[in-house]
């Protein structure tokens, strides 16, 4: 039975991918490829109780997570946006919540995760670090089956089943979080305290997700529709008002006497809400065709970033002339239309060919600008209409893979894509190849190269993305991303079922983009060029990995080892230095033990160097007003009235610090239990950060103390132990 997740199942690729991901690696052409369970993420350790596809892949050689507890992906080198996310075929922009301590899949829905950071397959484009592609369980024809799941922060319920036996059948799923409901008590409770000072907090936050499909059977082929709707909502502030019923106010006086004044009751209003999200709907179809398979796809996706801050005043409440407001927002958002179809054959056990075609439509709305102010006396209105812009690519590609025997394979693809916006085309050739040669039979090497280009990007001013961050297609100012990708590797049998693999890669990257020295991201007096500069970046390192699969103990243990760097004509002088994230050691050990069916233990540690960031670490005295040509005074090392936080900052370069080691010990245990209707229950208890290493975020300079030389650094710490448990219910 072919499925609508997979090829017809005489190919050669559809043996390759039923094999144990180590297995896989030994065998197939491809590089840097790891597919991994939605089983396999479930029993992992979790933060507040919530498994996490972006978090298990953080813990892959070559793939670092930015910074502690964020969903963030950077790959070989790459930045955050450079990673496309497909949901079964659709394409998402944003895919975390809680601002990125959670990414957006429920992992309930997840058959597995197909994961490229080299070699890419020509089928894929459009981001040129890494491929996540997501493949949603298919749904059950012959019974309902499902499970429901209890959290720290969330609850989530999974359930699919027939429509039609045999004939049409769906699957849904839905989470959401309880932040809101479990906290309004207490902010109940806060805001009746403060309620005599005449002040109140808002306060309210709430993330949620809904997965969908519905899959029919027609003849030798099969119509599936899926959708997907992931969105968060913050929102912050604060309200002061007048309490005094008598109608007076009191001040007491710095003589102990207090002076009475007649008051007017009034409120002052300020209120901060940002809503994100991505959404997203697909319809496709599966037919064989000759002695091949057809799947074409057509989809609809929409990601949006809203943020909106008000402030009401009215001086008094009786009087309706003395209210106003202001309003200043933003508004980021893509929506994407696309049709693809693509060819499958088998020519014997030799030949694979696959043929590709497709178009998509974007519309962006990358920078709308909300300002409005109204009292009694006059209005504004300076909004920018959330201007728009409009781009047509079209991409067609062709994959060949041929299987030379047991000991060797190649997979050579070009990929040609077109760009048009604005009056501009930019087309692009990428040529893709990888080749194994099996020297034994346990035994073999491989090497690659892949080229890739990227037509929209996010440049974010902050160290963690955040959902303000404004995504820009190329254009004006902005040229397509690209990268070219070389890698070569060994990969092996080892004794007692173990398997390794060695990975070498060196890759270049073009046309990044960052902000400018000294240039705010929210200027409205700079056109988005005069904000931004371009250059280049390069990464190479080396990953490592042991895995065991099988058996009562099973575990990897990985290893990376990168350097990357950043040139930028007019960013520190023109000279080269090194990314935010250019993590020189990381180490993961994950392991699994089996004690029997009722109860698993697991495990994972992470050691990590530091990212960077640039920090002053000496400051100057202002030159003063009547003389700006005076040479400045450095706080010398012999000052001792000197404070390190004022005045002008000295920096001996970008990114010229590097933060602590990062590590963590996460741990857990499953206990399942049969129920005596056959269900099944699971109990799931986790400590994140088990031993508390406080890791440092960021670090922040203090003033000099009287009478000391030293400078003084103290860091930022975020997460500390974090005791997690979830209960799951299946049926």
């Amino acid at each position: 039975q072919t499925t609508s997740d997979s090829v017809p199942a005489q190919t050669l690729d559809e043996v390759i991918v039923t094999a144990s991901d180590a297995q896989r690696n030994l065998k197939a052409a491809e590089m840097g490829r790891h597919v991994i369970s939605g089983d396999v993420i479930l029993k992992l350790p979790v933060l507040f109780g919530e498994p996490d596809v972006v978090k298990t892949l953080q813990t892959l050689p070559g793939v670092a997570q930015g910074v502690e507890g964020f969903a963030g992906l950077y790959v070989h080198g790459g930045d955050n946006d450079q990673n496309l996310f497909l949901y079964n075929g659709l394409p998402l922009y944003h895919v975390s919540h809680v601002g990125g301590i959670f990414s957006s899949f429920n992992v309930s829905t997840i058959h597995n995760v197909d994961f490229f950071k080299s070699a890419f397959p020509a089928r894929y484009g459009g981001r040129i670090s890494s491929i996540t592609d997501i493949k949603m369980k298919a749904p059950d024809f012959e019974r309902f089956t499902g499970k429901f799941t209890v959290g720290l922060l969330a609850a989530n319920g999974y359930i699919s089943g027939p429509i039609v036996r045999d004939k049409l059948a769906f699957s849904a799923a839905v989470r959401r979080s309880w932040i809101d409901i479990v906290g309004l008590p207490a902010l109940a409770i806060f805001n009746a305290i403060q309620h005599k000072d005449g002040k109140k907090t808002i306060a309210g936050y709430n993330f949620m997700d809904f997965n969908a499909r519905v899959d029919w059977r027609v003849g030798d082929g099969k119509i599936y529709a899926i959708g997907y709707y992931g969105r968060d909502y913050l929102k912050i502030g604060d309200r002061k008002f007048e309490t005094d019923d008598s109608g007076y106010s009191y001040y007491p006086n710095p003589d102990g006497t207090t002076t009475v004044e007649e008051s007017t009751k009034f409120f002052d209003e300020n209120t901060n809400r940002l809503v994100w999200g991505n959404w997203g709907v697909s319809l496709n179809a599966d037919y064989r065709l000759g002695g091949g398979m057809l799947t074409g796809s057509v989809y609809y996706t929409r990601y949006f970033s809203n943020y909106r801050q008000k402030q009401e005043h009215q001086n008094d409440l009786s009087d309706p002339s003395t209210y106003g407001y202001s309003i200043n927002g933003t508004k980021n958002s893509i929506a994407d239309i696309g049709v693809n179809a693509q060819y499958m054959q088998q020519f014997g056990q030799v030949y694979l060919l696959k043929l590709g075609t497709g178009y998509v439509h974007h519309n962006y709305h990358p920078d709308g600008i909300e300002n409005e102010y109204c009292d009694a006396d006059s209005y504004r209105n300076d909004n920018n209409g959330n201007p728009q812009v409009r781009s047509n690519e079209v991409f067609a590609y062709v994959d060949n893979l041929f299987n030379f025997g047991e000991w060797a394979s190649l997979d050579a693809g070009l990929r040609f894509v077109s760009h048009r916006i604005g009056g501009r085309s930019f087309p692009r050739f990428e040529p893709r190849a990888s080749v194994r040669v099996n020297v034994t039979e346990d035994y073999s090497v491989k090497a690659s190269y892949a080229r890739i280009n990227q037509y929209v990007q996010q440049v974010s001013s902050n160290y963690i993305s955040l959902p303000t961050d404004l995504w820009q297609p190329v254009g004006k100012g902005l040229e397509p991303l690209g990268s070219d990708q070389y890698s070569v590797g060994v990969y092996g049998n080892l004794p007692r079922e173990m398997f390794f693999s060695v990975e070498w890669w060196y890759k270049q990257m073009r046309n990044l983009v960052e902000y400018r020295e000294g240039i705010s991201s929210i200027d409205p007096k700079l056109d988005w060029d005069d904000k931004i500069t371009g250059g280049k970046g390069w990464a190479y390192g080396v990953d490592l990995s042991v895995t065991k699969e099988f058996g009562k103990v099973r575990g990897t243990v990985s290893y990376g080892l990168m350097w990357n760097w950043r040139k930028f004509d007019k960013l520190n002088g023109g000279l080269k230095f090194p990314a935010k994230f250019d993590n020189r050691h990381k180490i993961n050990i994950n392991a699994t033990y089996r004690l029997n069916e009722k109860i698993e233990f697991n495990a994972g540690w992470t050691f990590m160097t530091g990212n960077r960031m640039t920090v002053a670490l000496y400051n100057y005295d202002e030159p003063a007003d009547f003389f700006p040509d005076a040479p400045t005074t450095g706080i010398g090392p012999n000052d001792y009235h000197g404070s390190l936080t004022e005045g002008i900052g000295y920096y001996s370069g970008r990114n010229n610090v590097r933060l602590p080691a990062y590590q963590r010990l996460d741990i857990g245990m499953s206990l399942y239990k049969k129920l005596k209707n056959g269900h099944r229950s699971i109990w799931n208890f986790s400590l994140y950060n088990a031993y508390c290493y406080m890791n440092a975020m960021t670090i922040k300079k203090e003033d000099m103390g009287y009478g000391t030389i030293d400078r003084n650094f103290r860091k930022l710490c975020l997460l500390p132990v974090i005791p997690s448990v979830s209960y799951t219910y299946e049926f």
